[in-house]
């Protein structure tokens, strides 16, 4: 049977795991009617994880006590940074979920020329890929940087750098030879003629996905697929 996973601030070195975060205790309780002598994984985010059986539970506290270490390995053949044009608000949380679920090591909100809503709600995104993390079996939370402006992101540019666009080349298995990748998916309307301009001049190998246009968010799950796999 699959065990409930819950990431958070878990201090998993003693016999004993205490949990007192109010969403962790309200999914166990209210949502998932966990019961005392239940299992279930429990892991401090930092690759860290062991299966626990529930001892006691309340709205204010929980007690578990630690069964045995899990040993968990991560598939994916890289660490991949997002940058991620900012979408409209469902748009991106969205891209930002199914990233995490495959796998991606960080997102990058990202400002461009043609952003046009530049709010990112930093709490709710954590929430949504901590949740996502759960889900898809991770140990591990993608690290989640503020808002950048491309301009910036593509200073500090070295060859692990893809930015993705229809007019590139056909991305290649050279181009994610090392053992970290950055890749750029555009906003609404992919980037400009500026950035992908800027982009050359910074050596960022520019690649397209295909013979069909896709939407900001798809491009981003392909994008994070073929850098974390390929």
């Amino acid at each position: 049977m699959r065990l409930h996973r819950f990431i958070g601030d878990f201090d998993l070195t003693g016999d004993e795991i205490h949990v007192s975060e109010k969403k962790i205790l309200h999914q166990m309780k209210s949502v998932l009617r966990l019961k005392k002598g239940d299992s279930c994984i429990l892991s401090d985010g930092k690759g860290n994880e062991t299966k626990a059986m529930l001892l006691s539970l309340s709205a204010t506290a929980g007690k578990l006590k630690a069964v045995k270490t899990a040993e968990k390995k991560i598939s994916q053949l890289r660490n991949v940074t997002l940058y991620q044009g900012i979408l409209k608000k469902e748009n991106f949380e969205w891209a930002a979920q199914k990233a995490t679920e495959l796998g991606v090591y960080k997102i990058v909100p990202l400002l461009t020329e043609r952003t046009i809503k530049t709010g990112i709600n930093m709490e709710r995104l954590s929430a949504i890929v901590r949740e996502a993390s759960e889900q898809s079996g991770r140990n591990t939370l993608p690290l989640l940087s503020e808002p950048m402006h491309f301009t910036e992101a593509i200073k500090t540019s070295d060859p692990s750098f893809v930015l993705f666009d229809p007019n590139g080349d056909e991305v290649t298995k050279k181009d994610f030879s090392e053992k970290e990748a950055s890749i750029f998916i555009g906003p609404e309307g992919g980037f400009t003629e500026h950035e992908i301009t800027l982009a050359k001049e910074k050596k960022v190998a520019i690649r397209n996905l295909g013979d069909l246009t896709l939407r900001g968010e798809t491009a981003a799950i392909v994008a994070t697929y073929i850098a974390v796999q390929k």
